[in-house]
C-alpha cells in the first residue's frame, strides 16, 4: 500500500510539473532548397518575362498563349492572372488597362493580394475620382438637409406635435444659416479640381480635354473667390485688433486673388495707420531743443551726476536729492514729469514697488500734450514685461470671468456657430441654445468637476513667473508663489509646485513630503513616455537621485538598473499570435521556429504571448512561458544568435507578409516606423553584424495579430447610410429618436486642401 501511494504521488508530481523549455530546438536548422528541374510552365513564364523586358509584344502574347495551354505541377493558380496582367500592362491607353484589370478581377482564381492591386489600378481613374469628390460635396449637402428635417420630426414623434412647428422652424433656420459657413469651393471640390488638372497634364490631347478645361476654369474662379474671402476675413480681424501691418499684408493677399473694394479700403486705412505709427516712432527718436526760457541749472547737473554714479547695486542716492526730486515731481510741465519719472525709478530700485507704480500712475494721468513723460509712464504701466504684477492681476480677473462665462454658457461663451453672419442675427439664432445652456449650467457645475476643463489661468501663471523672475524678493512674491503652488497642483504639475514650495518657509514638512511624493511619481510617469532610452535613463537617474527617500524614487533606481541590464540596440517584437496568424513568418521560409512552441500546448514548451524580440545585430530574445505554465505571468527569456541568412530570410518574409496583408485587408495596416524599416533593410542585405547602438536608431515596434489589435469582434460600419440616434435633453427632459445621415468619409489627403 505504501508503494502504491509513493507511485501515485510521483505520478501526480510528474503531471503537475512541465518539462523545461527546449534548449537548442527553438529554431529548426535551415535546409538548402531541394533541386528541381524546370517544367514547361517555368520555361513559358521565363520567355514571357524576357519578352516583356525586351518590349517584344508579339513574343509576349505568344508566350502567354502558350502558358494557357500548359498544365503541370509547377503552374500555380496565380500564374495565369499574373501573365494576363503582364500583357495588359503593355496597353498604352490607361482606360483600356483599367478595363482589362477590372475584367481580370472577376475571375475565381485571382490571388487576394493581386486582386487588391488590380482594384487599386481600376480605381486610379482621375476623372472618376474627381466625380466621387464632387459627389461627396453633394452628399454633404444632402446629409445636412436630411438631418435638419429628421431630427425635429423624430423629437416631435416622442414628445408630441405641440412644439413641432417651433422645432422645425428652428431647425430650418439653423439649416439656412449653416450655408454662411460654406466656402465657394469646398475641400472636396478642391480635391476634384486638382485631379482634373492632373488629368489634363497627363492627357492634354484627350477627346474630353475641352470639357475638362471648362470645368477647371469654373473651379478656378470659385477657388479665387474662396481664397479672397479667407484673406479678407483675416484682414478684418487684424484691423479690428490694431495689427495694421498684418492687416495690410492680408489685404494685399486678398487682392492677389482678384479685385476687391473692401480689401482696397482696408489696405488704404492700414497703410495710413502704419505710416502714422512710423512717423511718431521717428519723432520719438529725435532730440528736440529745449523750450524757450528753459535751461538745466546746477541742481539738474548734480542730480544727473548722482544718478550716473549710483544704481540699485551700489550706495543709494543721497536723501537730499531724493527729496528734491519728490518736490520737483509735483511741478507741472516737462520739468515735473521728468522728475516724477526719475523719482518712480528710485522708488522701484529702493524696494518701494507699489509706491513706484503709484507715482507712475499719477504721472500717466497728466496731459500728454504738455508733458512728454506721460506716454513713457503709461507704456511702463501697460507693458506686461515691465509691470508683470499688474498684468498678472488683470489676467487673473479676466480669465476668471471667462471661466464663469464658460461654466454658464458652455460652447456659446466665446463665439457662435455662424461667425460670417451679423452678430445680432447669429445670437438670435443661438438664443434657444444659450437659454438651454444657462438652464443646465447647475448640472455642468456639479458634474463638470470630474471632467477636464480648459486651462484658463495659463497666461496668469506665465505672468506670475515673469514677476518672480524680475522681483524674487518683491512685495507680492509670497502672494504670487502661494497662488502658483495651488495652480500647479490643480493641473498635476507637482514638480513645479515643489520647486516653488522650496522658497516658502511657511510650507510645513507634511505638505512638502506630500508634494515630494507626488512629484517623484510624476517624474516616473514622464520617464515611461520617453521613447529614446538614453533620455529615459537620464530622467530615471535624476528621479532616483532627487527623491531617494520616496517610493517612486526608489523604483526609478531599480528601473535604471533594469534598463542598463537589458539595454539593446533594437527592441522589435513579434508576438506569438502574429506568428500563428501568419505561418509563413514562423515557417521555414521565415524564422523557422520549432512548431511545438506555437501549438498552444504548454506542456511541451510554449512561446509566451509576448513572442520574440529582435535586439539588434543578430541577437534575438525568445520569451517562453515559465515553469508554472502561467501565460499571464512573467516570461522566461532565452537569448539566441541567429545566422545572417536566417535574419535576412525573416526580414524579407516580415516585409512581404505585412505588405500582402495590408493589400488584402486595409485594417491590417503597418504602422510607420523609419528605424524599424532601416533595420529590416540592413538585415535583408546582411549588414547587421555590427549593431547600430545609437539611441536614435532604436525601434520599439510590435507586430501584433488582428485579434490583439481589434479584439474578438472587429467593429464594422453599418451598410445603411444612416445611424439611428437616441437623444435626450436635460433642459426640458425631452426624448427623441431619429435617423442621422452619415456624411461621406474624408480621404486621407484632405488635410492638404483645407
Amino acid at each position: 500500500m505504501a508503494g502504491l501511494f509513493i507511485g501515485l504521488a510521483l505520478t501526480l508530481g510528474a503531471c503537475a510539473s512541465r518539462p523545461p523549455p527546449p534548449g537548442d530546438d527553438l529554431l529548426l536548422p535551415l535546409t538548402a532548397p531541394a533541386p528541381w528541374l524546370p517544367e514547361p510552365s517555368d520555361w513559358a513564364a521565363a520567355r514571357a518575362a524576357a519578352a516583356a523586358l525586351a518590349d517584344d509584344l508579339p513574343a509576349l502574347k505568344e508566350a502567354v498563349a502558350r502558358l494557357d495551354t500548359i498544365s503541370d505541377s509547377h503552374k500555380g493558380e496565380d500564374l495565369g492572372p499574373l501573365a494576363a496582367n503582364l500583357v495588359h500592362s503593355t496597353l498604352e491607353d490607361p482606360s483600356a488597362y483599367r478595363a482589362a484589370s477590372e475584367k481580370l478581377t472577376r475571375g475565381w482564381s485571382t490571388d487576394p493580394a493581386l486582386d487588391a492591386r488590380l482594384e487599386q489600378s481600376v480605381n486610379d481613374d482621375l476623372l472618376a475620382l474627381a466625380w466621387r469628390r464632387r459627389r461627396d460635396t453633394w452628399e454633404h449637402y444632402w446629409a445636412r438637409t436630411f438631418n435638419a428635417i429628421s431630427q425635429p420630426m423624430g423629437q416631435a414623434i416622442f414628445n408630441g406635435f405641440v412644439f413641432a412647428p417651433l422645432q422645425i422652424s428652428t431647425s430650418v433656420a439653423h439649416y439656412l444659416a449653416s450655408f454662411s459657413n460654406d466656402e465657394a469651393l469646398p475641400a472636396t471640390d478642391r480635391q476634384a479640381l486638382v485631379l482634373r488638372k492632373e488629368y489634363l497634364a497627363r492627357n492634354p490631347a484627350a477627346e474630353d480635354s475641352e470639357h475638362v478645361r471648362a470645368q477647371v476654369a469654373g473651379a478656378d474662379k470659385k477657388l479665387a473667390e474662396t481664397m479672397r474671402a479667407r484673406r479678407l476675413r483675416s484682414a478684418r480681424r487684424a484691423e479690428a485688433a490694431g495689427r495694421y501691418r498684418a492687416a495690410e499684408i492680408e489685404a494685399r493677399r486678398a487682392l492677389f486673388w482678384g479685385p476687391s473694394a473692401k480689401a482696397e479700403e482696408i489696405l488704404t486705412r492700414s497703410r495710413a495707420k502704419t505710416a502714422e505709427f512710423f512717423q511718431l516712432f521717428q519723432r520719438s527718436l529725435q532730440a528736440a531743443p529745449l523750450a524757450a526760457g528753459r535751461e538745466y541749472g546746477p541742481e539738474s547737473r548734480a542730480l544727473a551726476s548722482a544718478l550716473l554714479r549710483t544704481s540699485s547695486g551700489t550706495e543709494p542716492i543721497e536723501p537730499e536729492l531724493v527729496e528734491a526730486l519728490e518736490r520737483r515731481s509735483r511741478e507741472p510741465g516737462d520739468r515735473g514729469g521728468e522728475a516724477a519719472y526719475l523719482f518712480a525709478m528710485i522708488q522701484y530700485e529702493g524696494g518701494a514697488e507699489d509706491a513706484s507704480w503709484k507715482t507712475l500712475a499719477a504721472l500717466a494721468r497728466r496731459d500728454p500734450e504738455h508733458n512728454d513723460m506721460v506716454r513713457h509712464a503709461a507704456h511702463l504701466l501697460r507693458d506686461p514685461a515691465q509691470n508683470p504684477y499688474r498684468a498678472y492681476k488683470d489676467m487673473r480677473t479676466s480669465k476668471r470671468n471667462e471661466e464663469i462665462r464658460w461654466r454658464l454658457l458652455g460652447q456659446y461663451a466665446t463665439k457662435t456657430r455662424y461667425p460670417n453672419l451679423p452678430r445680432p442675427m447669429a445670437i438670435l439664432l443661438e438664443s434657444p441654445g444659450i437659454a438651454s445652456a444657462l438652464a443646465t449650467s447647475p448640472i455642468r457645475l456639479i458634474f463638470g468637476r470630474w471632467q477636464k476643463s480648459p486651462d484658463f489661468q495659463q497666461l496668469s501663471a506665465v505672468l506670475g513667473y515673469r514677476y518672480l523672475g524680475l522681483q524674487p524678493q518683491g512685495q507680492h512674491a509670497k502672494e504670487v508663489m502661494e497662488w502658483l503652488i495651488g495652480y500647479e497642483e490643480a493641473r498635476g504639475n507637482f514638480v513645479g509646485a515643489l520647486r516653488i514650495a522650496d522658497f516658502l518657509p511657511r510650507i510645513g514638512n507634511e505638505k512638502r513630503a506630500e508634494l515630494a511624493e507626488s512629484a517623484s511619481a510624476q517624474q516616473l510617469g514622464n520617464a515611461a513616455g520617453i521613447r529614446r532610452p538614453d533620455r529615459r535613463i537620464q530622467v530615471l537617474r535624476h528621479t532616483s537621485m532627487e527623491y531617494p527617500e520616496n517610493e517612486a524614487g526608489k523604483l526609478a533606481g531599480y528601473q535604471v538598473r533594469s534598463e542598463l541590464e537589458h539595454a539593446s540596440a533594437q527592441k522589435i517584437t513579434v508576438t506569438r499570435d502574429f506568428l500563428v496568424e501568419n505561418p509563413r513568418v514562423a515557417g521555414m521560409s521565415g524564422l523557422g521556429i520549432n512548431p511545438i512552441l506555437i501549438n498552444g500546448k504548454v506542456v511541451d514548451g510554449e512561446l509566451h504571448p509576448a513572442g520574440f524580440t529582435l535586439l539588434g545585430g543578430l541577437r534575438v530574445r525568445f520569451d517562453l512561458v515559465g515553469e508554472d505554465g502561467d501565460e499571464d505571468g512573467p516570461p522566461e527569456p532565452i537569448y539566441k544568435r541567429m545566422s545572417s541568412k536566417r535574419m535576412a530570410q525573416l526580414a524579407a518574409m516580415l516585409d512581404e507578409t505585412t505588405r500582402r496583408n495590408e493589400l488584402i485587408d486595409p485594417d491590417d495596416s503597418l504602422g510607420s516606423d523609419a528605424d524599424r524599416d532601416q533595420f529590416l533593410e540592413r538585415a535583408l542585405l546582411g549588414l547587421v553584424d555590427r549593431p547600430d547602438k545609437r539611441p536614435t536608431a532604436q525601434s520599439t515596434y510590435v507586430y501584433q495579430s488582428m485579434r490583439e489589435r481589434y479584439g474578438l469582434v472587429r467593429g464594422r460600419e453599418s451598410i445603411l447610410p444612416f445611424d439611428l440616434v437616441f437623444q435626450g435633453s436635460f433642459s426640458d427632459f425631452s426624448l427623441g429618436a431619429f435617423p442621422r445621415w452619415r456624411p461621406p468619409k474624408e480621404t486621407p489627403d484632405v488635410f492638404l486642401y483645407r
